[in-house]
């Protein structure tokens, strides 16, 4: 099978918006302000603005109360209210709710989340002049990423077929006749009661299925390097300037995108998913 991670942030890549890097694996909790680098098509947290001393704010959060997508043609469900007999549910009692997702091909994709907001730092400059003051001072590095938007969800569903003919069985929560009725539902504190075949299954509360990083702008570094020589020997140099020059504070002060970049996520390395 192809590599699972591959698979599911080429299917996501977008879905939130353009920039937003698809959070793998689906698991994986991020926090707003995380600091890391990046390995592979991820980022790997070392630290956090809060924890290296940099003092930032949020603007108001945003919310959406659903997100679904599945792999067109490739994702049937069936759904079962509570009280209903009968049907295609094996693992299901006749009083419980539930759905049976059945996958007609081999890496079928079903996501769905449920109570997404989204978080954003604030005071960009202040960040940006931040940034190039420590790198200046051998306090940042330049391959060091910040988590500068973040999506949460309160509940989330994932499921990845490993093969045709896969299934997964769950139960919802529901009153006498009541059933699902979307897909945004399976993600409701739904549990899962039988499955086969399956690559992924993921049935989790308060994940992190989106965000977009920000880092240093190299071509701006590069610009800074050729006025003021490389600024590693710059740290170590008697006759360095103990502080960025201000014309430079200046640049950031008037528009912070000069220094600072909102990168691509990169396409999963072979074989990133598989461990």
């Amino acid at each position: 099978m192809p590599d699972p991670s591959r698979l599911f942030i080429r299917a996501l890549s977008g879905v939130w918006g353009n920039g937003y890097w698809v959070t793998w694996h689906p698991s994986a909790r991020h926090r707003l302000g995380d600091v890391g680098t990046v390995q592979g098509s991820g980022l790997v947290p070392i630290s956090s603005l809060e924890e290296v001393g940099i003092t930032t704010s949020q603007v108001a959060p945003t919310t959406r109360d659903e997100l679904t997508w599945r792999t067109r043609g490739g994702v049937s469900v069936t759904y079962k209210s509570a009280g209903q007999a009968g049907g295609p549910f094996a693992a299901l009692a006749d009083a419980q709710a539930g759905a049976l997702v059945e996958f007609s091909r081999e890496n079928a994709l079903l996501v769905a989340y449920r109570g997404l907001t989204e978080h954003r730092l604030a005071d960009q400059p202040l960040l940006a002049r931040e940034l190039v003051e420590r790198y200046w001072a051998g306090s940042w590095e330049l391959d060091w990423y910040v988590i500068s938007h973040l999506v949460t969800a309160k509940s989330g569903t994932v499921l990845l077929a490993g093969e045709k003919g896969a299934l997964v069985e769950m139960h919802a929560r529901a009153t006498l006749g009541e059933a699902p009725a979307a897909l945004a539902d399976l993600a409701a504190g739904a549990r899962g009661a039988r499955s086969s075949g399956m690559e992924l299954e993921l049935l989790g509360k308060q994940v992190t299925p989106f965000y977009r990083v920000l880092r240093l702008r190299r071509r701006f570094i590069r610009g800074i390097e050729g006025v003021y020589g490389d600024v590693r020997t710059l740290r170590t140099s008697a006759n360095r300037p103990p502080d960025v020059p201000a014309d430079v504070l200046d640049e950031i002060r008037e528009s912070p995108d000069v220094a600072l970049e909102f990168p691509d996520q990169l396409a999963p390395v072979s074989g990133e998913g598989t461990a």
